[in-house]
């Protein structure tokens, strides 16, 4: 078998009974559905022109019904492309927006409709250029208990079970090259259906078929059909009736967001280099404030964190560390003040009080604070001062306990 002349590309997956495809050679320059893309394009583009900028909403009677072919001006691939209107909605807003399903690309697309045309005619009988898949001779299934044969059995199910619809996504994600031989088509509700077999290459070039990697992977959720009763059984599934903008679960799957706001160039629009210019000096300015205003912020904080460094050395106040005989205060060195001293860890005898200091009250400790006060060089503070008495206090009545 050769894989290269079927290889494909999945455009849009769903469940292993719908996903849609396009060959590989359908992306090559000269095929001619390469071609069919670049003549509507180009008809488009000559007969709207500039006409999908416009930014007024389209009236009631413009908004187009749901089954109705249209040209969309995509943004992501830059050209018209061919849409079937699947649905209209409006948002909280009120705004109308179109669910659109490009036949040519096989993806589902959410528009504005300020980029939606009519089509025209001469591009509407061409078939579409997407395919839509399915995997032949698989059915989903089941599990259920019989309390006949007090046993699990598998049987089929209308319904594909979102393990199985995971797997073969991860599958179809990892996989080098996909491959469909197809076997058979089937014409239902509007839409040809190709069936056959599907096989994946992996990384390490080794490929295999997709329906034996699922029957591994997921022996309970998928069952074999024979051939004579699969197109019966695959009529009656629930899945035929699901909106192509939506996943397995019926809930919104990613999609295209069409509404994408363009620019326009302003080398062809008058005085464009005065424009430009205008626009770089006034970033230019900007940025030289903001940069002025961090300067400026910068140098108060540290103003600030100074002046707090100030007024923290200002509230230090040397130790005291004894009292001589005439009842004056001993203050360090400025050696000592490195040397780490506690008066209140020292032995009653190591304080150094002569006999004379024997009444306290003889001496208050205003008079020694004032004392004190007068041999320093400036004029303490009133914090200052009641720090020196605290600690005068505390000397005094250790030096009574002391005698």
């Amino acid at each position: 078998m050769s894989y290269a002349d079927n290889a494909i590309r999945i455009t849009r997956y769903i469940n292993p009974h719908c996903f849609y495809y396009k060959p590989l050679t359908a992306y090559l320059p000269g095929h001619e559905e390469t071609q069919f893309a670049v003549a509507l394009s180009q008809h488009c583009e000559a007969a709207y022109g500039e006409l999908y900028r416009a930014v007024r909403k389209p009236q009631a009677w413009e908004i187009q019904k749901p089954g109705t072919l249209v040209a969309l001006r995509s943004i992501q691939l830059e050209r018209w492309i061919r849409c079937l209107v699947e649905e209209t909605v409006q948002d909280l807003d009120e705004n109308t927006w179109y669910q659109l399903w490009a036949i040519d690309e096989g993806i589902a697309i959410k528009s504005d409709p300020k980029y939606v045309r009519s089509l025209p005619e001469a591009f509407a009988k061409e078939p579409p250029h997407a395919k839509r898949g399915a995997i032949i001779n698989v059915l989903p299934s089941d599990t259920r208990f019989d309390y006949i044969q007090n046993e699990l059995i598998q049987e089929p199910s209308t319904r594909w079970c979102p393990g199985i619809v995971a797997t073969m996504e991860g599958c179809l994600e990892e996989a080098a090259s996909v491959t469909m031989v197809e076997k058979a088509k089937f014409a239902f509700k509007g839409e040809t259906i190709h069936f056959g077999e599907l096989y994946v290459t992996s990384q390490c070039n080794t490929s295999g078929s997709m329906a034996d990697l699922l029957r591994a992977a997921c022996p309970k959720q998928i069952i074999t059909a024979p051939e004579a009763g699969f197109v019966k059984a695959f009529v009656k599934l629930q899945t035929h009736a699901m909106k192509r903008f939506l996943n397995n679960e019926g809930l919104s799957d990613k999609h295209i967001l069409n509404n994408f706001v363009q620019k326009f160039s302003r080398n062809n629009l008058p005085h464009a280099h005065h424009h430009a210019d205008r626009a770089q000096d006034m970033d230019t300015e900007l940025s030289q404030k903001v940069q002025e205003w961090l300067k400026r912020n910068q140098e108060a904080c540290l103003a600030m964190l100074q002046e707090q460094k100030m007024k923290e050395e200002q509230l230090k106040v040397p130790e005291i560390t004894s009292f001589t005989a005439e009842g004056s205060m001993r203050f360090p060195e400025k050696n000592d003040l490195h040397a780490p001293r506690s008066v209140a860890s020292k032995k009653p005898n190591e304080v150094n009080c002569s006999s004379e200091v024997v009444n306290p009250a003889a001496e208050t400790c205003d008079d020694a604070v004032s004392h004190a006060a007068s041999l320093s060089s400036s004029k303490p503070s009133s914090v200052l001062l009641n720090v020196q008495r605290h600690k005068a206090r505390l000397l005094l009545k250790s030096s009574t306990v002391a005698q």
